[in-house]
């Protein structure tokens, strides 16, 4: 049996149009993407979205030379990013009771306007560059701050002044520690 081009054009057109065709459109602000952290109102409509690279250069960056809830005692490390209070101002965000911040992997937190302005949170986004950053070259000699790697939580992480928080936070609210968090939205 003899089978044209014709029909294995026709077989295969079948076989890759469900891949070609979604079923659903997917907008931008649905495109999971760990370097864009997208800031929603009370309905959860995007408002703004922000690069790693905006959240460095439109916003003021706070420094915390801190430990977290999974660096080794006595060891810290320094992190830069905007506050999230700034950002949240920005968008007209703040308004709220509580904020949610979900992660890449749809893990959230619920975090209360109270805590933020209390604790004064970052988003991370560059973490300093050590001794063995620039032996591996990651970092230049004269290099202060680098991207926070997926391994360290990154590229973005929701930082806490970890000594400022009260002690029984530690560790029944480790959950305020969001690993790449993707969004922000404030909650009725």
């Amino acid at each position: 049996m003899k089978i044209s081009n014709r029909s294995v054009l026709f077989a295969l057109s079948i076989l890759v149009a469900p891949l070609a065709c979604p079923a659903l459109p997917v907008s931008a602000v649905d495109v999971l993407d760990p370097n864009i952290m997208t800031i929603k109102d009370v309905q959860g409509e995007a408002v703004e979205t922000f690069s790693t690279e905006q959240l460095k250069t439109v916003f003021s960056q706070q420094t915390y030379n801190t430990r977290t809830p999974w660096t080794a005692e006595g060891e810290t490390v320094t992190y830069r990013g905007p506050l999230l209070a700034d950002v949240l101002s920005k968008t007209g965000q703040a308004n709220g009771a509580t904020v949610r911040v979900t992660a890449y992997d749809d893990f959230y937190s619920d975090i209360t306007m109270d805590e933020i302005g209390s604790y004064h949170p970052i988003i991370a986004v560059e973490r300093n560059c050590t001794d063995e950053d620039r032996q591996r070259a990651v970092c230049a000699p004269e290099q202060e701050f680098r991207p926070i790697s997926m391994v360290e939580k990154g590229p973005m992480f929701m930082v806490w002044p970890y000594d400022s928080l009260p002690d029984y936070y530690h560790p029944s609210r480790n959950a305020i520690w969001v690993f790449f968090p993707i969004s922000v939205q404030p909650l009725p």
